[in-house]
C-alpha cells in the first residue's frame, strides 16, 4: 500500500525494489591478471629504478623479490637450455597438421617422406598416414601409411625452421611439428623445440625487446646493456621456470601450450635483445627448497601488489612505472558494465540492485584484491568469488572498488539485537555492545550520536547504555514506569536522547521536553520516534500508524484512521523534516509530505517481520531490516551486508537498526 502526500495511490509503474540506479556499474580498479607472482610492469619499475625508492635492480633482485619463498637456482638436468619441450599449437585444435618447409624440403624421419609441404591424417587408432604436396593447399599424394607415431610423426628441416599451414595464417616456429592425440583421441599439433629457441620467441612476446633499451646510464648498468634489459633476463628466468615446472603436465601429449599459458606465436616477435637475455639466463630457474622448480606465474600488472599463491605476498612498487615509451596503463583502470549483463549472468537475482564487496585480502588500496562479492536483486542474492566475478563480467583483475553503488550519502549502518549485540556494516565501526552482558529486559532500540563516532542502546526497563562518544545523561532504568520504553531518538541539537514508552510518554536527558501522549487514551500503543534534523521537535507513530507531533516537527499525515493489513513498527523523517516514511511488520512503506516511495516488501519473504527501516541521508532510498537481519534496500540505498547466517546465536531477533554517512 503506497501513500503519497497524505493520499493513497496504486503501487502501479513503480520501478521494481532498490533498482540500479544507472544502466551501468561503474568500476575502478588496478592491474591487469592475477597478480601472481611478477608483474611485467613492475619487474621493469624495479630494472629502471622508476618510483621504486631503491634505484635500478638485477633481475636476482627482481625474480627473487617476487618469487620468494623460491630461489634462482641452477637447473640441475641441464644448465645450457639443450632441453626440448613440447608446446601444444592450440590454434590447430582439431585440425590435421599441415607444415612446409619455408624454401626446403619437410623430413619425416623414418619413412622415405621429403616434400615441400608434408600432410599428417589418423590412420590406423595411434598411427598416421603421411602425404606429400608442393604446398600447403597440396595436392597431395599419399607418401607412407599406418605410421607409428612414436617414430614417424616429427616433420623438421634440420637447422631452418617450419610452418604449420592454418586458416588464420601459417605459424612459423623452429624445431619440429608432431602430430599428437589427446585423452580423447582427438586430433591435436605440437611443436618439439630446443628450449632456449622456444624462450627466445616467448621473453619478446611476453615483455617489450624494446624495455631492454630503458634506462638511467648511472649507476653503470650490469652486462653492457640498458637497466631494462634486466627485466628482460626476469622475464626469461620466469619463463624458463615455468615451463619446465610441469613435464607434460598440458593434457599429457605436450609440456605447455602457445597461448593461455605462455605466449608462443613462433618467430614473429624475435628481439636481439630477448635472445641475449635468454642465453644469458640460460639454465637459471627458480626452485624451492628440495629441487621443485616452481610454477612462475605472472601477469602483466599486479596493480602496487601481488596476489601471493604459493609466493610470498609483496608490494609491488615498480607497477607505476611511467616514463616516456613505457607507462603503465593498467596501473589504475576505470570501466563500466552494463547492469543488463549482470543480470544475463546471473539471472536467479532478477532485477539488479547492488554489487557489494563483501571480503578483501587487506593488501594495498580499497582494503586490497576483492574475495568474495554479492550480487543482490529483486529475486535474490547470489555469493561469489572475487575472480569469479571479475572474470565473468571482463574487469581486468580482481583488485577493484565499485565506483557508482547506489550510496544515498550512506556509507555504513549498525543493527541491533534484542540480547544488546550490535553488528557494523559498511564503514559503520564498531565501539561496543551488550551482546553477552546480563540484560534485566531486553534492547529495544538504539541511536547514533551526531557526528556517528558512538551509540546508545535502551532497553525496555528504560535502561541506557553507551558505546563510542555517546555520553551518558541519564536514564530511566531503575525507576517506575507505567509502560515499557519502546525507542529512543538522539537530539541533534544538545547531544541529549529521549525515551519513549508504549503508552507515549517521553523522557528526556540533556534534551528540551516538548510534549508527550503519556496520560492520554490511544487507540494502539506508540512503537517508535524520529526527532527533527535540527532537535526541535520529534514525532511518535503509533502501531496503527497514528502520528503525534511535538515542538517543531509537523504533521504531514497518518494511517491511523485505516485498517492496516500488518502493525507500523517504526519510522523514519526526511533529511529536511517535510515529511516521514513508515514501515510495517509486512514490510509495507507509508510516505507522507516529502517523503519518497520507492517500493515495498509487503507480500516476499523479504518483508516479512520487519522490524526498522534506515534511510538514505538524500532522502531517496530505504533498507527495510526483518528481525531476522536480512536488509533489503530500495532506491539509492545500498546494501552492504546483513544477518541471514548469523543473527540465531545474537538474541534471535533485529530491533533497531541506524545509518551512517558516506
Amino acid at each position: 500500500m503506497l501513500v503519497a502526500g497524505g493520499f493513497f495511490a496504486l503501487v502501479g509503474g513503480v520501478p521494481p525494489a532498490g533498482a540500479y540506479p544507472s544502466a551501468d556499474v561503474s568500476f575502478a580498479g588496478h592491474g591487469w591478471g592475477h597478480g601472481i607472482g611478477m608483474g611485467q610492469w613492475g619487474a621493469l619499475g624495479y630494472a629502471i629504478g622508476q618510483d621504486n625508492g631503491l634505484g635500478p635492480q638485477t633481475y636476482q633482485w627482481i625474480v627473487n623479490h617476487y618469487y620468494a619463498p623460491a630461489t634462482l637456482q641452477p637447473y640441475g638436468p641441464d644448465a645450457g637450455d639443450a632441453t626440448t619441450v613440447r608446446v601444444a599449437l592450440t590454434e590447430n585444435n582439431g585440425l590435421n597438421p599441415i607444415v612446409a618447409g619455408n624454401g626446403a624440403n619437410v623430413n619425416v624421419p623414418g619413412t622415405a617422406t621429403s616434400a615441400p609441404a608434408v600432410l599428417m591424417t589418423p590412420g590406423n587408432p595411434g598411427t598416421w598416414n603421411i602425404s606429400m604436396g608442393p604446398t600447403c593447399g597440396g595436392p597431395w599424394t599419399p607418401a607412407s601409411s599406418n605410421v607409428p607415431s612414436a617414430q614417424t610423426t616429427t616433420a623438421n628441416v634440420s637447422g631452418g625452421t617450419v610452418s604449420v599451414c592454418m586458416v588464420a595464417g601459417n605459424k612459423t616456429v623452429h624445431g619440429a611439428i608432431q602430430g599428437a592425440f589427446n585423452a580423447s583421441a582427438a586430433v591435436r599439433t605440437v611443436n618439439v623445440v630446443n628450449i632456449g629457441q622456444y624462450l627466445a620467441d616467448v621473453v619478446p612476446s611476453e615483455s617489450s625487446g624494446g624495455w631492454g633499451q630503458l634506462g638511467p646510464a648511472s649507476p653503470p648498468p650490469p652486462q653492457g646493456e640498458p637497466w631494462g634489459f634486466q627485466e628482460l633476463e626476469a622475464q626469461a628466468v620466469a619463463a624458463r621456470s615455468y615451463v619446465l615446472s610441469t613435464p607434460g603436465g598440458y593434457g599429457g601429449y605436450a609440456d605447455t601450450c602457445d597461448q593461455t599459458c605462455q605466449s608462443y606465436p613462433g618467430t614473429q616477435n624475435e628481439d636481439p635483445l630477448a635472445t641475449l637475455a635468454v642465453s644469458d639466463t640460460a639454465g637459471q630457474v627458480l626452485e624451492f627448497a628440495g629441487g621443485q622448480v616452481a610454477t612462475t606465474e605472472y601477469s602483466a600488472s599486479t596493480g602496487g601488489y601481488t596476489t601471493g599463491g604459493p609466493f610470498t605476498i609483496v608490494p609491488d612498487d615498480g607497477d607505476a612505472v611511467c616514463i616516456a615509451g613505457a607507462c603503465n596503463p593498467n596501473h589504475t583502470w576505470h570501466a563500466q558494465v552494463p547492469v543488463t549483463t549482470i543480470q544475463s549472468l546471473w539471472p536467479s537475482i532478477g532485477t539488479l540492485q547492488s554489487v557489494n564487496v563483501t571480503g578483501r585480502n587487506g593488501y594495498g588500496d580499497y582494503g586490497g584484491r576483492v574475495t568474495s562479492v554479492r550480487l543482490v536483486g529483486s529475486a535474490g542474492s547470489v555469493d561469489l568469488t572475487g575472480p569469479e566475478f571479475s572474470d565473468n563480467v571482463g574487469l581486468n583483475s580482481d583488485w577493484f572498488e565499485v565506483s557508482s553503488q547506489p550510496s544515498g550519502g550512506v556509507g555504513g549502518y549498525w543493527l541491533s539485537a534484542a540480547d544488546g549485540a550490535i553488528f557494523s556494516f559498511g564503514n559503520a565501526a564498531f565501539y561496543g555492545s551488550m551482546g553477552g552482558h546480563p540484560l534485566n529486559e531486553p534492547v529495544v532500540g538504539m541511536a547514533p550520536t551526531p557526528d556517528h563516532r558512538g551509540y546508545w542502546e535502551v532497553a525496555s526497563d528504560g535502561g541506557l547504555f553507551s558505546f563510542g562518544d555517546a555520553g551518558f545523561a541519564g536514564s530511566m532504568g531503575g525507576r517506575p514506569l507505567n509502560q515499557p520504553i519502546v525507542g529512543m531518538a538522539p537530539d541533534a541539537a544538545t547531544g541529549g536522547y529521549w525515551e519513549v514508552a508504549s503508552d507515549g510518554g517521553i523522557f528526556a536527558f540533556n534534551a528540551p521536553f516538548f510534549g508527550s501522549m503519556g496520560g492520554r487514551p490511544l487507540n494502539q500503543p506508540i512503537v517508535g520516534m524520529a526527532a527533527t534534523p535540527d532537535g526541535g521537535g520529534y514525532w511518535m507513530v503509533a502501531s496503527d500508524g497514528g502520528i503525534f507531533s511535538f515542538g517543531d516537527a509537523a504533521f504531514y499525515g497518518s494511517t491511523g484512521a485505516l485498517r492496516l493489513v500488518r502493525p507500523v513498527v517504526g519510522m523514519a523523517p526526511t533529511p529536511d523534516g517535510a515529511g516521514y516514511s513508515m514501515v510495517a511488520s509486512d514490510g509495507g512503506i507509508f510516505t507522507f509530505g516529502d517523503a519518497h516511495f520507492e517500493g515495498s516488501a509487503a507480500g516476499t519473504a523479504a518483508g516479512a517481520g520487519a522490524a526498522a527501516m534506515v534511510p538514505t541521508h538524500t532522502g531517496l532510498g530505504y533498507l527495510i531490516v526483518t528481525s531476522g537481519g536480512l536488509a533489503t534496500n530500495f532506491g539509492d540505498a545500498p546494501q552492504f551486508g546483513d544477518l541471514t547466517t548469523a543473527l540465531s546465536s545474537y538474541g534471535g531477533r533485529v530491533v533497531a537498526a541506524a545509518p551512517t554517512p558516506g
